[in-house]
């Protein structure tokens, strides 16, 4: 297991409202916050790399709050459509660079992004031995029972539903512990 017994730096949004439009970009102040907090604590993150493909900024802030919340200490990498999760995951062009984009062992997946969608990279990820490995965890604001069991059939190795609270995340890290590094 690797060494977990860093602190880690949580920063707090405050004042942050959803607007409750489905498909409505947030605030580009929002996708900055992203970034300036994963690269904030990539430098210092341990354990299997993460992988989010997801469009949506809101659900990402979500994701990484819950990570916090969750202790988890594992380096995250952030994409945002199932293009840009292929090539990430292939290790293609601007990705091309493991040892900058190191392949994740991890992979929370948006089933509802600009094409591919989740469905069609979870198929893809059929096709390459190289993946077995890796946990596929399929999200969607949509768990219907079709959904969920077309996930699975895709190749899912576990389904949640969005958006994510750190209970979640927690449970997940409970059930693949293997995969996770968390500040005790």
């Amino acid at each position: 297991m690797p060494d977990c017994h860093e602190r880690v730096t949580i920063c707090h949004l405050s004042g942050f409202i959803l607007s409750g439009e489905p498909n409505k970009r947030p605030p580009d102040w929002l996708e900055q916050r992203n970034s300036d907090w994963i690269a904030g604590r990539n430098s210092s993150a341990v354990g299997d790399p993460v992988l989010i493909a997801d469009d949506s900024d809101t659900d990402v802030f979500f994701l990484l709050r819950a990570f916090a919340q969750a202790r988890v200490r594992n380096p995250v990498y952030v994409v945002r459509n199932g293009a840009a999760a292929l090539d990430y995951l292939a290790g293609r062009r601007q990705y091309s660079d493991r040892a900058k984009y190191p392949a994740p062992k991890i992979v929370l997946l948006d089933l509802r992004m600009p094409p591919p969608d989740g469905f069609e990279v979870l198929k893809w990820k059929q096709t390459h031995p190289e993946m077995q490995g890796v946990l596929f965890v399929a999200m969607s604001n949509f768990g219907t029972t079709q959904s969920v069991n077309q996930a699975y059939a895709a190749g899912a190795s576990t389904f949640l539903n969005k958006p994510l609270n750190s209970g979640d995340v927690l449970n997940l890290i409970e059930a693949f512990d293997q995969h996770w590094c968390v500040l005790q």
